[in-house]
């Protein structure tokens, strides 16, 4: 071999391993560059699923809190209804009953009626004292 034939075979066994070399460092890069990626987006689905856990939490409290009102509501109104019933059996026998109620008197019970129903929507919101 002579030292040109040997010159150009080590020129181009140096651009081969140049090559290599930087082909390498390159899939190494774009390696990187993925798995980066692939982190941020494994932690932004993280981060919405957690979002979407206290999602479903908070409605899961907000319906039970609907439903707790409402039997709350069922019950007043049957205690409501049987109370009616209960006085309207006091009463049957009861002339003074059988008569109109004046109208003041009538306006006065509506408004003690609003006041307390106001109140009880007040209490959940008030602070405590002291």
């Amino acid at each position: 071999m002579t030292a040109e034939i040997k010159a150009g075979l080590a020129i181009i066994l140096l651009i081969m391993f140049l090559g290599l070399v930087g082909g390498g460092a390159y899939l190494g890069y774009q390696y990187k560059s993925n798995s980066a990626r692939a982190d941020a987006a494994e932690r932004t689905a993280n981060q919405s699923s957690m979002v979407t856990a206290n999602v479903l939490k908070a409605v899961s409290i907000i319906n039970s809190i609907v439903q707790a009102n409402a039997d709350a509501k069922q019950k007043t109104d049957q205690q409501s209804a049987e109370r009616i019933v209960v006085i309207q059996k006091a009463v049957a026998g009861d002339q003074c009953a059988k008569r109109p109620v004046p109208a003041a008197a009538v306006e006065q019970l509506r408004d003690h009626a609003n006041r307390i129903r106001t109140g009880a929507t007040r209490t959940a919101t008030r602070k405590p004292a002291g």
